[in-house]
């Protein structure tokens, strides 16, 4: 019945729909907010199917709850809705075609200060924007507006007024130090502290390049896109800024298949979830419609004759799948009364129906019709 009525708009409104839950879902799996998504889409479900069983009590309190989940979400996500609706302008897209790209004398000073102060087990936040603002996830910070050199920022990074916060480069210029970034709930690795949250918390929020430089073990790890990626080399590092700068993915040589597999396995599952809500509203078959249809008299004879009907049609009230209803042809419902073998008098006939297989008739107005039968030719 589904491949039956398959349209070309089905399938377009299914892969829709699964890359949009998949785009939100991709940035913000690494968040709280993914959970609480979680939880509604929970709420909203069990509402569903509390109403298709007739569990009224039930219903009724899910879709008071629903009924709240929607200013909820507003509050909860107003962060996400506002930074998704600014990924979706198309000033956006335009921007994307001219996006900030840090020129290679920044780029080898970024990336081989971060390796000497790792030597020097010092701790460093290098925050490095590309298209989104970041004005609104960083507080506090001391702005400097200095030209960018490896002196300046190991001063920066060994002083003790500033090491412990973010400075924020934009191409050759230092503008700020000493900022405090949002930090992430969890990071994925125990070993991983506040100077590995606070990177991560930012590149979440925003498509941000965060350097982080461990103290305690000495390692290089650069946040993007809501993840976390150790480096080995100040050039691995130079490369990997450039290429995420310019809008091309990070190519690393660590084994990224786990990963991998959990997202191929959460996008699947996504797909599957959007092709059985379409599934389950393709087979509902509570949608009623009306259609007007043309009486038929039936089982006339060769010297019968009638007074035509007052109401020459019918309203026909039809229960099927909004599917089904939607490709119902326009001839596909006869109404009908069959006066065969009546006499001649005053009679009434009830309206007959026939409909495709798959489409119940709930009834007809009117539900019967009176005629006037003569027998014999009348000149």
């Amino acid at each position: 019945m589904l491949v039956h009525g398959l349209r070309w708009q089905d399938a377009a409104d299914v892969l829709l729909l699964t890359l949009i839950f998949s785009w939100a879902f991709t940035w913000m799996r690494r968040t709280i907010a993914v959970q609480m998504a979680f939880g509604i889409a929970t709420l909203l479900v069990a509402s569903w199917i509390s109403s298709h069983f007739g569990l009224i009590l039930t219903s009724y309190l899910l879709s008071a709850i629903s009924a709240v989940a929607t200013i909820v979400i507003v509050v909860i996500f107003q962060h996400e809705i506002r930074r998704g609706l600014g990924r979706a302008s198309p000033v956006r897209w335009l921007r994307e075609r001219h996006r900030r790209k840090l020129s290679v004398g920044p780029t080898t000073i970024v990336a081989e200060t971060a390796f000497i102060l790792a030597e020097h087990r010092a701790g460093a936040l290098i925050a490095i924007p590309r298209c989104d603002w970041v004005g609104g996830f960083i507080t506090g910070g001391t702005p400097v507006d200095a030209c960018l050199t490896p002196a300046l920022l190991e001063a920066v990074f060994t002083s003790t007024s500033l090491h412990d916060g973010a400075v924020l480069i934009s191409n050759d210029r230092l503008l700020r130090a000493g900022m405090v970034l949002p930090l992430a709930a969890d990071t994925g690795d125990p070993r991983h502290g506040t100077r590995h949250r606070a990177a991560l918390g930012l590149a979440t929020a925003c498509d941000a390049l965060v350097v982080c430089v461990s103290e305690e073990r000495g390692t290089v790890t650069l946040a993007h896109d809501g993840s976390l990626v150790v480096v080995k080399s100040a050039t691995e590092l130079c490369t990997a800024i450039e290429r995420l700068c310019a809008g091309k993915p990070m190519t690393t040589q660590q084994s990224d298949r786990p990963r991998r597999a959990r997202d191929a396995l959460a996008y699947l599952t996504i797909f599957a979830s959007v092709l059985a809500a379409w599934s389950a509203m393709a087979l509902d078959r509570s949608h009623v419609v009306a259609r007007i249809v043309p009486l038929e008299i039936r089982g006339v004879g060769a010297a019968t004759r009638f007074d035509p009907p007052r109401n020459p049609t019918v309203a026909v009230e039809l229960r099927s799948s909004r599917n089904e209803l939607d490709l119902l042809a326009p001839d596909a419902v006869a109404a009908y009364v069959d006066i065969s073998g009546s006499g001649a008098g005053v009679h009434s006939f009830r309206v007959l129906t026939n409909a495709p297989a798959g489409v119940d008739v709930i009834g007809t107005i009117p539900s019967s019709v009176s005629l006037q039968i003569r027998s014999g030719d009348r000149k």
